[in-house]
C-alpha cells in the first residue's frame, strides 16, 4: 500500500508541475501575494458572456471562439468572441525550451528590474493600475492568481491565427483586455470561469504529450508575438461615453458588419471589403470571381468552400428536416414537401438573416444557423436541384464589431491598430489606464 501510495503522489506532482509550466508559459509574473493592494478599476458590472468572441472570437467566437455565434454571447468559441487553464504555483520553474511560452534566453534579475522601471516611467499612471488588476485562478486546489497584462497573450493565442500581423495582434490585445475590464466592473480582481475565455495553458495541458516539436515551437512563436502585442498596447482600452464598451468580433463579415442593438451604438454596421477578396499572386487583394473548391461528405450533407469566406452546404431534404426538427418546437415537417416551405421573411442591412420561415413555423437566422451548422447567419436556400436544397453561405461568425480578416488585411494596407479599431467600433475613445 505504501508504494502505491507513493506512486499516485509522484503521478500528481508530475501532472501539477506540467500544468504549472503551461501557465507561465502563457506569463506568469512570479510570487505575488494575493493580499497586496492596487487601483480599483471603475465601470459597469454585467453579466454579457461570451460562447465563442471568434474561431474566437471562436470564431464562431473561435468566434466570442474566435469569433461570436450572436450578438448576446459575444462569440468568436469561449469568449473568443473564440474559453477558458493551467495551474501555477508560488515557487520558481526551470525553463524548458520544449514547453511552448517558456523563456528561452533568460535575462537576469538586473535587466528585468531595469526593464520594468524604463515601462513604468514611460506609463507611471497606467503601470501602477495594471498591477492591481488579476484574474483568480485555482488548480489542483491551488489557488493563485496573473495579471491580467500576464493573462492575457494566452487568451490571444486562442483568439487569433498564426497569419495575424503584429498591428492585427495589438487589436485583439485592446479587445480582450476591453473585455476582461468590463466583465470585472468596479472589482480590480475577478475569478477566471466568470470570464469563459478559451486559454491557452487550458490546451497544452490537454495536448501536451501529443503536440510535436514543431508545434511547440509554433506555440511558442505565437505566445512570443502576443505577448510584445500586448505590451505596445499596455493598458489600452476601448470606452463609450465613459463605459467600456462590449467588443464583439468575428473572423469574417459577409462583406459588411452588422448592426447592434440600442444598447451598442458603437456596433454599426460598415464595409468591410476586404471579406469578400481573395489574393492575388503578388498577395495584394482583389475581388475574387471564382475560387478553387473542395468537397467533403458527411452523409447526405455536402459542403463545398469557394473562398472569399463563401460556403455552400447540401442537404437532402430528410437531412435539412431532421435538422430543423432539433428546434425546440419544431412541428412536424414532410421531406417531400419542405422544398416549397422555405422562405427567407427578413434581412438586416448587411445581408443577415433576421426571421425565416419553415413550414408553419419562423425561425431566427441565427436559430436556423445553429440547426444547420452554417458557419453565419448570412445565408441564401435555393431549392431549384431536385432533391437536394442549397444553402450558400457568406462570412464566417456573427457579424458584429472587428472583422479580423478585415483588420489583417488592413493592417497590410499600413492601417494602425487604433484606425482599425476606430473603424470597426464608432465613436468610441482608445483609453490608457
Amino acid at each position: 500500500m505504501r508504494k502505491i501510495g507513493i506512486v499516485f503522489a509522484v503521478v500528481f506532482v508530475v501532472s501539477w508541475m506540467f500544468s504549472l509550466f503551461c501557465m507561465r508559459a502563457a506569463g506568469q509574473a512570479g510570487e505575488r501575494s494575493l493580499g497586496e493592494n492596487g487601483n480599483v478599476v471603475s465601470g459597469e458590472t454585467i453579466s454579457d458572456g461570451q460562447a465563442g468572441m471568434e474561431r474566437s472570437v471562436s470564431g464562431q467566437v473561435a468566434d466570442w471562439s474566435l469569433n461570436g455565434d450572436s450578438q448576446s454571447s459575444g462569440k468568436t468559441g469561449g469568449w473568443n468572441g473564440n474559453s477558458h487553464s493551467a495551474d501555477q504555483g508560488d515557487g520558481e520553474s526551470v525553463p524548458d525550451s520544449n514547453v511552448p511560452g517558456q523563456q528561452v534566453n533568460q535575462m537576469g534579475p538586473d535587466s528585468n528590474v531595469a526593464d520594468q522601471q524604463q515601462a513604468n516611467q514611460a506609463r507611471p499612471d497606467s503601470a501602477a493600475k495594471a498591477r492591481s488588476r488579476r484574474v483568480i485562478l485555482e488548480r489542483y486546489g491551488v489557488r493563485t492568481y496573473l495579471l491580467v497584462e500576464d493573462y492575457l497573450p494566452g487568451v490571444m493565442v486562442c483568439q487569433t491565427g498564426p497569419e495575424m500581423g503584429m498591428e492585427a495582434l495589438k487589436c485583439q490585445a485592446v479587445i480582450a483586455r476591453t473585455y476582461i475590464y468590463r466583465q470585472m466592473g468596479e472589482r480590480e480582481e475577478i475569478q477566471e470561469e466568470e470570464l469563459d475565455l478559451d486559454y491557452l495553458g487550458d490546451y497544452t495541458a490537454q495536448a501536451g504529450k501529443t503536440l510535436t516539436v514543431h508545434q511547440k515551437e509554433e506555440l511558442a512563436k505565437r505566445l512570443e508575438q502576443c505577448k510584445q502585442a500586448a505590451d505596445a498596447t499596455a493598458g489600452t482600452v476601448m470606452k463609450y461615453e465613459g463605459r467600456y464598451i462590449l467588443p464583439l468580433f468575428h473572423e469574417r463579415s459577409a462583406g459588411r458588419t452588422r448592426t447592434g442593438e440600442a444598447d451598442y451604438p458603437y456596433l454599426q454596421s460598415v464595409e468591410s471589403k476586404w471579406d469578400v477578396m481573395g489574393s492575388n499572386e503578388n498577395g495584394k487583394s482583389q475581388e475574387l470571381q471564382q475560387g478553387n473548391e473542395s468537397e467533403t461528405e458527411t452523409g447526405t450533407v455536402a459542403v463545398k468552400e469557394t473562398g472569399a469566406g463563401v460556403s455552400e452546404v447540401s442537404f437532402s431534404p430528410s437531412e435539412f428536416v431532421q435538422r430543423i426538427k432539433n428546434l425546440s418546437d419544431a412541428p412536424a415537417l414532410d421531406p417531400d414537401r419542405i422544398s416549397s416551405e422555405i422562405q427567407i421573411v427578413k434581412r438586416d442591412d448587411a445581408g443577415y438573416v433576421l426571421q425565416i420561415k419553415i413550414g408553419p413555423r419562423t425561425y431566427t437566422g441565427d436559430d436556423v444557423q445553429y440547426a444547420l451548422n452554417l458557419p453565419s447567419a448570412c445565408f441564401t436556400i435555393s431549392t431549384r436541384t431536385s432533391g437536394t436544397i442549397t444553402v450558400t453561405v457568406k462570412g464566417r461568425g456573427h457579424g458584429y464589431g472587428l472583422s479580423q480578416n478585415g483588420a489583417q488585411a488592413m493592417a497590410e494596407e499600413g492601417w494602425s491598430y487604433s484606425d482599425i479599431l476606430n473603424y470597426y467600433y464608432k465613436n468610441i475613445s482608445l483609453v490608457t489606464e
